[in-house]
This record gives structure tokens, C-alpha cells and sequence, in this order.
């Protein structure tokens, strides 16, 4: 959206939006502005739907917190999420920058939700205050999994982060077993085995020791015991 544009939709009436529940907070929004960007919003008040005489929309099962991120991403095209943090920290920003996403997703605004992946792709590619680079892990997939449907584009900049990215500790150290759902793992089998570089042939190779129970030396294999050398014909 240019600038010109932007300052069209501050224009006209207002909207109040109340977020959550126990506690809820009440929002208030330009009706043009978040209508332009949300297909969600533009049903709900012009559409002739109950929201529309009342001007105001419920969204009792959605959080303030996410909400705020989305109003600010309206008005300034930014997104106030911080993406330099290590660790569990780091890990908390991708949940904040995933809830974005669902969010997205909910309200019809796919150019929210392409900032949030945008947000996330930086994260990746930028390093932390600590000099090192940090990935989602754990929370974050089970939440992207748990939320949205099997083609979504969040699913697969997981999936791909940990077919061209991943480290074995990722699973081991970084997460626990309830947090990797098996549609996560089994896509990332899946696309680990189609991306794969041709197999060395040594391990599936007749005669390659690779599976046998013994110690790595070849003289503990029993094809190197005389007595126990298998016989052809």
C-alpha cells in the first residue's frame, strides 16, 4: 500500500474491536484502513453482518497482545517484534511472529501474514546478540501445527528450515516429544528423503559391515573368524 493510499483509509468513521476475554480490551481502528487489508473485517462491516450496525467487533478467542501486533503492522508497516534474541528468548519470538501468522489467517490478510513470515525469514538469517544464529524449535512447530491446515506456507518454512538447516540437537536437546507432532515429522522425513544427496553406495553395499551388532573393526566380524566364515558353493 503507497503512502497516499494509507492516509486515504484514515479517513471517515471508526470501529471499536474488543479482543479477548477475562480480561477483554477494547481497540479502536479506522473501518477504511482495516477493511482495505482484512477480506475478515470488510464481511463483518460492510458485509451487512450484525457488526455492522453496532460497530463493534468481537473477537473473543484471539489475543490483545497478537491484536496490538496487527494494529501497529496496519498504521506503520512494521512490526514491533523484536528478532535479535538467543536462545529461549530467540524461541519466544518466533512464537510472538507465529501467532501473527494465525492470526493472518483468521482475519484474511495475507499481507499480514507475508510480513510475519518476512519477520521470521530475517530471524533466520540474521544473528542473535550472542554472534550465533537461532531456529524454531519446539513451541513454535507444535503451535503452527496445531493451528493451521496442511498447506500452509508456515508449515513449509518449518519444514524446509529443518530439511536445509536442522541439527540433530534441535530434536534431541531443543524439544520435547509432545512438541513435534508427527504430521511435522513425517514431513520433514519426506522431504529430507526428496533432498537428499545420492546415498554412498558402501551402505547398502553386499558385504558392508554397517548393520552388523559387532565392533566397528572388520576382524570382529565374523566373516573374518575362519570357523565361522560362511561357505558358498
Amino acid at each position: 500500500m503507497n503512502e497516499k493510499r494509507h492516509e486515504d483509509h484514515l479517513d471517515g468513521r471508526s470501529i471499536e474491536v474488543v479482543v479477548g476475554s477475562s480480561p477483554s480490551v477494547t481497540f479502536s481502528v479506522h473501518e477504511n484502513l482495516i477493511c482495505s487489508s482484512s477480506d475478515f473485517f470488510k464481511k463483518a462491516v460492510q458485509g451487512g453482518w450484525k457488526e455492522s450496525k453496532d460497530r463493534v467487533v468481537r473477537l473473543k478467542s484471539d489475543d490483545p497482545e497478537v491484536f496490538s501486533v496487527y494494529l501497529h503492522w496496519l498504521y506503520y508497516r512494521t512490526l514491533p517484534v523484536r528478532i535479535d534474541e538467543p536462545g529461549v528468548a530467540g524461541n519466544a519470538e518466533y512464537m510472538q511472529l507465529a501467532n501473527a501468522f494465525i492470526l493472518g489467517d483468521m482475519l484474511q490478510d495475507g499481507d499480514f501474514q507475508d510480513a510475519a513470515m518476512d519477520a521470521m525469514m530475517d530471524k533466520t538469517a540474521s544473528k542473535a546478540a550472542d554472534g550465533r544464529r537461532w531456529y524454531p524449535v519446539g513451541p513454535v512447530i507444535r503451535l503452527v501445527y496445531e493451528k493451521t491446515l496442511e498447506s500452509s506456507k508456515a508449515r513449509l518454512f518449518l519444514v524446509d528450515m529443518y530439511t536445509f538447516h536442522g541439527q540433530v540437537d534441535w530434536l534431541t536437546e531443543w524439544a520435547i516429544h509432545e512438541d513435534l507432532p508427527k504430521d511435522f515429522l513425517l514431513d520433514v522425513a519426506a522431504s529430507l528423503l526428496e533432498h537428499r544427496p545420492q546415498p554412498l553406495s558402501y551402505y547398502l553395499t553386499p558385504g558392508s559391515c554397517r548393520y552388523h551388532q559387532h565392533e566397528p573393526e572388520l576382524s570382529a566380524c565374523y566373516k573374518n573368524v575362519p570357523a565361522l566364515r560362511p561357505k558358498h558353493e
